[in-house]
């Protein structure tokens, strides 16, 4: 039986490092990407190492630096020859208020969110059509209508659709590329919401509660077999989208 293959940026923590159980789970090989979150990377690596021998590997990259892309490119070729999956997950995330908001912080938000996205589709290119891959890329529900203070971001992800269903049209028919788009699915590490803080964003979300990563990482592995889904950008938001 040939090895499957899944690449993605950002999976020591959150939805990341949830996806990468669940596609283990399933009988993937792992390749994930980590910047400065090596402990957990190593600690995530070694849990599912010691479930199945040879079937996690690390690479560490910063994704301010586009000789990342050829360190990731040669990482990966150095395991296998072909992906199955590549998933998009690493993501900066900060508010920018337009007043005092500067290029250097729109060159890191595009960076993440839009620009090596792009061009790690385009490095793996040759190992997704050998492995009869996709792409997805991880979005964010309420980014392209607009947040407040958080405009660079914004702009960044709703680029990052733009390019999805470009790609989707590129790429067909050997490589599928869509998007999952999640509302509230982990509390923001950097927010200490109050108990009445979480509430009162609840009251904006129709099934009344926050989702879970798993939500994110079950879609993920539907859209890796659904054969004739390509060009979409799949909201996960309990309905909020639709407020």
């Amino acid at each position: 039986m040939t090895k499957k293959y899944i690449f993605l940026t950002g999976g020591a923590k959150r939805i990341g490092k949830t996806t990468c159980r669940h596609f283990h789970e399933e009988g993937f090989n792992i390749i994930f990407h980590y910047n400065s979150s090596k402990r957990e990377a190593e600690e995530i690596q070694k849990e599912l190492n010691d479930i199945r021998e040879n079937s996690c590997f690390i690479l560490q990259a910063n994704f301010n630096e586009m000789s990342s892309i050829e360190t990731l490119k040669k990482g990966v070729q150095s395991i296998t020859d072909e992906l199955s999956v590549l998933v998009n997950n690493a993501s900066s995330f900060y508010p920018t208020p337009i007043e005092g908001a500067s290029m250097s912080e729109w060159n890191d938000l595009m960076a993440t969110n839009a620009t090596l996205p792009l061009f790690l589709t385009q490095a793996f290119i040759p190992l997704l059509e050998k492995g009869n891959g996709c792409v997805i890329n991880i979005s964010d529900t309420l980014a392209p209508s607009g947040i407040k203070n958080f405009s660079l971001y914004s702009g960044a992800k709703s680029a990052l659709e733009g390019i999805t269903k470009s790609l989707a049209k590129e790429l067909a028919p050997k490589i599928r590329v869509n998007a999952i788009s999640p509302g509230a699915i982990l509390w923001p590490e950097d927010e200490d919401l109050t108990e009445e803080q979480q509430k009162e964003r609840l009251t904006k979300v129709p099934l009344g509660r926050i989702g879970s990563p798993e939500d994110i990482s079950s879609l993920a592995l539907f859209l890796t077999t659904a054969e004739y889904i390509t060009g979409q950008v799949i909201k996960v938001d309990g309905g909020r989208s639709v407020i």
